[in-house]
Formats: C-alpha cells, sequence, structure tokens
C-alpha cells in the first residue's frame, strides 16, 4: 500500500516531531510511504492535488484538527476523484487534538502505526458551512472570537495554555454582538452558536452525545451569553459531559441554519482554526463525506 504523510514543519516540532518520525519509520518496515515536510498551506495543497496520480491508497495528516479540515477541503475543491477505500489518517501533533479523541485513538507509536496502516476506516459526513466543509464543529460568535486573538507563534509555544488566557481575557471584557439567526421559519437574535459534528469540545471533553460518524449535527444557540451562563456552561461540559442541562440554551438538529448581520462581520472559527469574519454565514448539511482511519 502506497502512502502519503504530510506534516508542517512550522507546527511541528521538538518532541511532536520526533513522535512523527518514529510513526514513519514504523510505517515504513512493512509499507511504502512517502514523507513531506511543508512549510505553508501552499505546499500541502500541491502535495495533496498528486494523490490521486500518486495512487496513493492512504493520506496521513500530522498535525493539528485543523490540518485534516484543510486536507479535506483541498481534496473537495480540487475534485479530486479518491477510490472508496482511500482513506484519510491522522497523527495528533496539535493544541487540543479533538479528533484523536472521536477516533478514539492513544498517543502510542505502535498503535497509532497499527491503525494508519489497517483498513479500519469509517464514513465521515462533513458540514457544510458557506462554501467549505468541517468535520468536527462550528463556533460562530464569541470562541470564534478567542481563536481569532491568538498568535500562531505562540500558540506554538504556549500550546493549550494560549486558549485558556485568551479565554479569560474574552471571559473578563465580554462583549456581545448580536447575530441574526434564521431556521425552520424561525428568527431570533443571539450572541454565540456552535454546531457540533463531534461529541467532544476545547479538547477532550465531551459536550454531547453526537459522533462525527451520525448523520447529523447538532446546534446550539445561546440567545443571552453573560459572564454566570459561561460559568455554568463550562461547569456542564467539565462534570457532565451535556450541555442538554442548561434551560437557557436552544438546542436543535437542523438540516440547515443562517446567520447574518448588517452592522458588522461575524468571527467564525471551524475545527480550531479560524475561518473569517462574514456578514452572511449558511451551515447545512452535505452529500459529500470522506474516509477516517480509526481504532477499531
Amino acid at each position: 500500500m502506497k502512502i502519503c504523510l504530510i506534516y508542517n514543519k512550522n507546527s511541528a516540532s521538538g518532541n511532536k516531531l520526533i513522535f512523527i518520525k518514529k510513526i514513519y519509520q514504523e510505517i515504513k518496515k512493512t509499507h511504502q510511504i512517502d514523507l513531506f515536510e511543508t512549510t505553508n498551506e501552499n505546499q500541502a495543497a500541491e502535495i495533496i492535488k498528486t494523490i490521486k496520480n500518486q495512487n496513493y491508497k492512504r493520506l496521513i495528516i500530522a498535525g493539528g484538527d485543523g490540518s485534516v479540515s484543510f486536507a479535506v477541503n483541498e481534496i473537495i475543491k480540487n475534485n479530486i476523484n479518491i477510490d472508496e477505500d482511500f482513506a484519510i489518517g491522522y497523527i495528533p501533533a496539535g493544541t487540543a487534538n479533538i479528533l484523536q479523541a472521536e477516533l478514539g485513538m492513544t498517543k502510542n507509536i505502535n498503535k497509532i502505526s497499527k491503525i494508519l496502516i489497517s483498513n479500519d476506516f469509517y464514513k465521515v459526513n462533513l458540514v457544510q458551512i458557506n462554501e467549505k466543509y468541517f468535520i468536527l464543529m462550528a463556533g460562530v460568535g464569541w470562541d470564534a472570537q478567542i481563536v481569532q486573538s491568538i498568535n500562531s507563534k505562540i500558540k506554538k509555544i504556549l500550546g493549550k495554555i494560549i486558549f485558556a488566557i485568551k479565554g479569560l481575557e474574552k471571559f473578563i471584557f465580554l462583549n456581545n454582538q448580536k447575530i441574526k439567526i434564521t431556521f425552520e421559519n424561525n428568527q431570533i437574535d443571539a450572541d454565540w452558536i456552535l454546531c457540533q459534528n463531534s461529541r467532544f469540545y476545547a479538547g477532550h471533553y465531551k459536550i454531547n452525545n453526537t459522533s462525527i460518524f451520525d448523520n447529523q449535527f447538532t446546534t446550539y444557540i445561546f440567545k443571552d451569553l453573560t459572564r454566570i451562563k459561561l460559568l455554568y456552561y463550562i461547569y456542564l461540559i467539565f462534570f457532565y459531559g451535556d450541555l442538554n442541562k442548561s434551560n437557557s440554551v436552544i438546542i436543535k438538529h437542523l438540516k440547515k441554519i443562517e446567520f447574518y448581520s448588517q452592522d458588522y462581520h461575524i468571527p467564525v472559527q471551524i475545527d480550531g482554526d479560524y475561518f473569517g469574519s462574514f456578514k452572511n454565514i449558511r451551515i447545512s448539511e452535505s452529500n459529500k463525506s470522506v474516509n477516517l482511519l480509526r481504532a477499531s
């Protein structure tokens, strides 16, 4: 089996780089694997374009959740017709690594290597946001402000700590801007919206029972976000792993939801990376899917 492994040298260094190289060496014992070290997304995009012509059966991404999301979007954008037995593998070398929890993966080198050369892949239904797609989640409003404010170089040095620092900053200086939402012939204003395709959020913290392998996503609408309510939501996630216990959150299983603002651009994050700021956002189910390797 021919395998393509891509990792970003700028985001993976030190122990993470050693970790990636050990997995590469382990797979190399039994399979043909091409290792590509990139320094930017353009380089990674050019490599992904060669998947079909090079007859790769596996694309392994070493990095964070956003790196896998980027690869998936490049495959779709370039209309790469991949075979039914083609699958994407993941080496958790990012910050939050939510996908690691979703795929049931440990950080054991031998176990990860076995997963990446196995046939244990499962179809993940992607959710569309404007012209792109996400695997795990989209955050509209508050958490996107946090992601937007984080410098990638500092993130590389501090890791998860920077999210705690910026989260505290946004908590102290909470400044809500209303987002208009339309769904199922309803229109409401809210401060923050989470569209969850995964069951985990902010690391390995369970938020609901939705899985990336289920054909639906769960939308959480926070109408009036206050500091007290934020603390309560964090409490529910940490101790119960379930936001359904809150009466102040509107929880919906929707096929489509739209957001807009006439006065300002709304910040959005997808799969933990800053997606951009928009006046109009549309999130919906899609007919796109991808095979992801996971622990059996």
